[in-house]
């Protein structure tokens, strides 16, 4: 099933989030569909094979491509005249037998369809600090199972290399309170309205804070009583 939907979300040239806009579904609920986290309901696919001008079946059943190419040329065949036909059959034949010869050069590896859907919420800085908005919202594919997460950001900048690359996407994990925060944890913070992606340093009895960039070029960054400041989620490793 979930195949199928991104199958046929790519012909139309559409990611989740147009898709649900368009029918009225919630964004989560498809996002779980195409991720095989959860099945929709019988009136749900009946719906998302209207849409795609498909049968149910289409979205239920395993994709066979073999079948669908086998069913058009059957259909273009049948309204061949004779002649036509035969040159059709000529033409098969030498294909396969370029296919047998080339089978016995190569040994080809088919790799298993891994791709998730992670939608990631924006950027956050490992330099010197950005804005974290919904105006970067962006929907990415990654051939790795995510780990559980609350959400995904981009990183931008080189000061938590090697840890994190420029560019990287990282999972985080919605904190609600600085007491869950350990010392020396990967989080990210608000600082004044800008977000960061750094280790986080308590000291005087978790009064006072610094947060550490892993890349030594960069200096630690003083957390004051009079600065804005918050940790809004801790980074799965």
């Amino acid at each position: 099933m979930a195949s199928n939907i991104r199958r046929n979300l790519d012909k139309l040239g559409l990611n989740t989030k147009e898709f649900s806009n368009k029918l009225d579904f919630k964004y989560t609920t498809v996002l779980d569909w195409v991720n095989a986290k959860t099945y929709p309901r019988i009136d749900k696919i009946e719906k998302m094979a209207n849409f795609f001008g498909i049968e149910k079946s289409e979205l239920v059943e395993e994709f066979n491509e073999d079948n669908t190419y086998l069913n058009r040329l059957n259909n273009t065949v049948m309204q061949l005249n004779t002649d036509n036909k035969k040159k059709v059959v000529e033409y098969a034949d030498n294909r396969l037998k370029d296919q047998i010869r080339q089978e016995n050069k190569i040994h080809s590896i088919t790799e298993t369809d891994n791709t998730y859907y992670v939608d990631v919420l924006g950027a956050v800085s490992a330099g010197t600090g950005e804005w974290l908005t919904d105006e970067q919202h962006e929907e990415i594919t990654v051939n790795n199972e995510p780990p559980e997460y609350d959400f995904a950001l981009r990183v931008n900048g080189d000061s938590m290399i090697p840890l994190f690359s420029d560019g990287q996407i990282i999972y985080v994990n919605r904190v609600d309170d600085l007491d869950m925060v350990r010392n020396e944890q990967i989080v990210i913070a608000e600082l004044n309205g800008d977000a960061f992606v750094k280790k986080i340093v308590f000291d005087n009895n978790r009064k006072d804070c610094q947060l550490i960039s892993l890349n030594k070029e960069y200096k630690p960054i003083n957390v004051t009583k009079d600065d804005d400041f918050k940790v809004v989620g801790s980074v799965v490793l």
